[in-house]
């Protein structure tokens, strides 16, 4: 591509906003997360510049919102992760390339960390915030305001007519040194209301930074290059003043903690869990954890843990074959995974297991654990806890991982461009070199039907012995009970009745 032919001006001087755009992340409607990748950037920004944030997903008439604010724009800011995230993405930039050539595009966010050069290539992208945007994007967008391009500032890359510039990478900033994510700025409101409608969610929830990167050195997770196995996390006092606010402000229900690992520091969950009792507030909490890191928490602080609302606990199991587990450098055992459900159990903590399945492993080589391998554990975790859930996700490559490069090793094709990326779906993809076509439909059926009438929870339970649909839940949990045990799929009646009648008869599965 002849990336000369650009007409973007880094002299922005008179340009008064800053317009960020958060695109649609998955082709399916999962569950919408609030755009805070925007907010936290946008933070250092406020009271200097007209802060225009725009989500694809809750924002109407999204587009329109974009291109009428270019005329006065610094520049457009744009997050994304890998795969459908960057196809709306570069629709957006196309559009705004079309309406105002020289509006430099800046994109942020783990793709283009990952990535800068190859980003910066594309026309979609002028330049490239890598990894912690919130200091890097405020000198970014000085810069331009004063007329000139980044150059010299650490943590960026850039287009010029003459090549890609590609500057030092920025040290790591505390999360403590970064002012609080501006809410205000974003349509929280119509993102609980949206999941309330489209996800039949009965309690107001929104998602809170609390911490930053992950001590485990998993060998599928991004998190590890980004951040250096460095783990920082918001001061106890702090969490606890922040969350408060939010809760009064939007009359919350439950806050979401999105660390990729809450539970890293026990005398600060100590703390935060004290002073949210302390603070008087009702609500409940999720968060995530390693399962070698949560069953060795204390019993004081797990009660306070129960104490203070914690509704569950998301534990990243991903295999229990010991062989995997080391292949993946996950750190844990399956020991760890049956100790973590047990701490669930005796503590009243529910708790979500998540596994994956088609690691990578040399051609012509069997699997090192099947979809059945799975099923067994999870049996395991069951009779522990029947309120566990569990989930199986197909695994995808995830580039800058070493289990990445391990796949391009064993012969996938490696996307080398940012549209090609764009149609790298994690999510979604539908081929993969270890995970045949008919299993990954076997999958889909087992989270959303096998998985919670095999083994049922307490609501589900109540279901069975109860009620005027009490027979067809009886069924379908024999049914799918003698499956699940079985390994035996074939000609699956139960779950082509099941979608079938899922509207009339069985009411929607967590």
């Amino acid at each position: 591509m002849n990336t000369s032919v650009r007409q973007t001006n880094y002299d922005r001087r008179e340009k008064k906003k800053v317009v960020l755009f958060f695109p649609t992340p998955a082709y399916d409607h999962y569950r919408i997360e609030l755009g805070l990748a925007l907010a936290v950037v946008a933070a250092p920004l406020e009271g200097k510049y007209d802060l225009q944030l725009i989500d694809e997903r809750v924002t109407p008439d999204y587009e329109k919102e974009v291109l009428s604010n270019l005329e006065d724009a610094v520049c457009v800011g744009i997050s994304s992760i890998t795969g459908y995230q960057i196809k709306r993405g570069i629709a957006m930039a196309r559009k705004v390339r079309a309406a105002a050539p020289d509006v430099p595009i800046v994109w942020g966010g783990y793709h283009p960390s990952l990535f800068p050069e190859q980003t910066c290539e594309s026309a979609a992208c002028d330049i490239v915030c890598v990894g912690q945007g919130d200091i890097t994007f405020k000198e970014i967008v000085d810069s331009l305001a004063d007329g000139k391009p980044p150059a010299g500032i650490p943590g960026c890359a850039y287009w010029t007519a003459e090549g890609i510039v590609v500057n030092e990478p920025r040290p790591l900033v505390d999360v403590n040194d970064v002012p609080p994510a501006p809410y205000h700025l974003l349509d929280v409101d119509r993102a609980i209301e949206l999941n309330q409608r489209q996800n039949h969610e009965k309690k107001r929830t929104i998602e809170f930074h609390s911490s930053q990167g992950c001590p485990g050195k998993c060998g599928y997770c991004a998190d590890a290059q980004l951040y250096q196995r460095h783990w920082t996390g918001l001061e106890a006092d702090r969490v606890v003043e922040e969350v408060v606010q939010l809760v009064k402000t939007y009359r919350l229900d439950q806050i979401n903690y999105s660390d990729a690992n809450f539970f890293a520091n026990q005398k600060r969950v100590k703390a935060i869990c004290e002073g949210i009792i302390d603070a008087g507030i009702n609500i409940s909490w999720v968060a995530s954890a390693r399962p070698d890191t949560f069953h060795r928490y204390k019993p004081e602080v797990l009660k306070l843990i129960r104490e203070s609302g914690c509704k569950r606990v998301i534990v990243g199991a991903e295999s229990a074959s010991e062989p995997v587990l080391e292949l993946i450098c996950k750190g844990a055992t399956a020991a760890d995974h049956l100790k973590s459900a047990q701490v669930c159990r005796d503590y009243g903590i529910g708790g979500t297991f998540t596994f994956i399945t088609g690691f990578p492993h040399p051609p012509g080589t069997p699997a090192q654990e099947t979809t059945q391998d799975l099923l067994d554990f999870i049996e395991r975790l069951k009779k522990i806890q029947p309120d566990i859930r569990t989930k199986i996700f197909v695994f995808t490559p995830y580039p800058g991982t070493p289990l990445y490069e391990l796949s391009v090793e064993f012969g996938m094709k490696e996307p080398l461009s940012l549209e090609e990326w764009a149609d790298y779906n994690p999510a979604t993809m539908k081929e993969s070199q270890w995970v045949e076509p008919w299993e990954r439909k076997l999958i889909e059926k087992v989270n959303g039907f096998y998985l919670p009438f095999a083994y049922p929870d307490s609501n589900m339970q109540k279901k069975l012995a109860h009620g005027a649909k009490k027979w067809p839940y009886r069924t379908m949990h024999a049914l799918a009970l003698a499956r699940a045990r079985t390994g035996f799929y074939s000609l699956p009646v139960e779950w082509l009745l099941f979608k079938t009648l899922k509207k009339e008869t069985f009411e929607p599965i967590a």
